[in-house]
């Protein structure tokens, strides 16, 4: 009984939060072991205030704006929280707490810790990004409210590139929607391109994202916009083609047009 009474005056005394604090730990190139430690939200089983990383006799700790999310299995749970799907070019730590993403750069392997927060409604989920510096120190690349990330790539100039949207698509019109064979329209919703240096920040790029949104997509501009559409599976046209909005009952024929709030 004494026993009992010990124990539980122990639980009391020590913080709630720390007893439930996640922890991984990772082996980077040429840096070694890395601890992260993640700080639970309070009354959350899935998402997390902070994270402390030691690396290199180091140890910081990252507050960012949302909190970190686990990453769950289950595709209907991940999909109402508003989590990524499968980007390219990165790979899920087997915590399911962040994207792990390599590139090489003056022969020197490089590590990025991609760790996302839950979206809401139809917006895209936060980012946080984490480096590492040459002496191992972790540092923070980018910070964005809401970026659904696509990829991350490797270029052949020393730079690696993070590609995705920061806003989602909204089906304005046709009977169709992502993967289908129909004709149909979305809002238009560029693709945005930030280019990394080594030990550097993340900077958007308007000449690189420009770039991949005229071969990969269409352009009109660096911002979402709702009067003007893309559209997909027009006949004729084997990639996606831009138009104004206005152009929704011409474009689709007599696809049904769907009013877009």
């Amino acid at each position: 009984m004494k026993r009992i009474f010990l124990l539980l005056a122990i639980i009391t005394i020590i913080d709630p939060s720390a007893i439930h604090a996640e922890h991984a730990t990772i082996i980077l190139p040429n840096i070694g072991k890395v601890s992260l430690d993640f700080q639970p939200v309070p009354d959350s089983a899935e998402n997390y205030k902070s994270i402390k990383i030691e690396s290199a006799g180091k140890s910081i700790r990252f507050t960012p704006k949302n909190p970190i999310a686990y990453i769950t299995v289950d595709q209907k749970e991940k999909l109402s929280r508003g989590l990524w799907g499968n980007p390219s070019g990165v790979r899920l730590d087997p915590s399911r707490l962040f994207f792990r993403g390599e590139f090489t750069s003056d022969s020197q392997p490089h590590t990025l810790l991609f760790f996302v927060s839950e979206g809401y409604a139809s917006e895209a989920s936060p980012l946080l990004v984490i480096g590492f510096s040459y002496l191992g120190e972790p540092y923070k690349v980018l910070e964005l409210d809401s970026f659904d990330l696509i990829a991350f790539q490797q270029e052949s100039d020393n730079t690696a590139l993070i590609l995705g949207k920061k806003s989602l698509s909204q089906v304005m019109g046709g009977d169709g929607g992502n993967g289908s064979q129909a004709p149909y329209a979305t809002t238009y919703d560029p693709f945005a391109v930030y280019v990394l240096h080594v030990e550097g920040l993340a900077a958007y790029s308007l000449a690189a994202s420009k770039r991949y949104n005229e071969e990969h997509y269409v352009w009109a501009g660096s911002h979402s916009r709702e009067d003007y559409a893309v559209f997909y599976n027009l006949p004729k046209h084997s990639r996606p083609v831009g138009a104004p909005a206005s152009k929704l009952e011409d474009l689709l024929g007599t696809a049904k047009v769907k009013s877009h709030q």
